[in-house]
């Protein structure tokens, strides 16, 4: 069996140039960036899968990011059965409040007397100066 490469060699031998061969020096580049790239890929798919798999099994996730503006955010964090609430920024952390595993952030319920805050976030931007006032006291 006659190798593609074989034959060009015989073309250049027979056409008499002298020199590279630079269709072979393409051939083989191009060989050499498939057989790196497809080895990228299938250590992409590799480390990809388990780095999810690990993340899963993890016992610090973070379940939310709320971005307060510049470099500050609010973060929830569940540590094993224990969730926290970060204040981050630039240089420092600190923790906020600490919820309780057995109470579903979504779920908790209102108390009749008190209003959420979302409503008063609602009131505060509609409302007037008098009324602002009222409801920040």
């Amino acid at each position: 069996m006659v190798t593609p490469l074989a034959l060009l060699e015989d073309i250049a031998v027979v056409s008499g140039r002298n020199g590279p061969d630079l269709t072979r020096y393409v051939l083989v580049c191009s060989a050499l960036l498939l057989a790196l790239g497809g080895l990228a890929w299938l250590m992409r798919r590799m480390v990809g899968v388990t780095a999810r798999t690990k993340a899963g099994r993890r016992s610090l996730q973070v379940i939310d990011v709320l971005p307060l503006g510049g470099k500050q955010r609010v973060c929830v964090v569940r540590c094993y059965d224990r969730t926290f609430v970060l204040g981050v920024g630039e240089k420092e952390i600190g923790l906020i409040s600490e919820i309780d595993a057995a109470i579903s952030i979504a779920a908790a319920p209102t108390i009749p007397g008190k209003a959420s805050f979302q409503d008063i976030l609602a009131r505060l931007r509609g409302g007037s100066r008098a009324e602002r006032a009222e409801l920040l006291s």
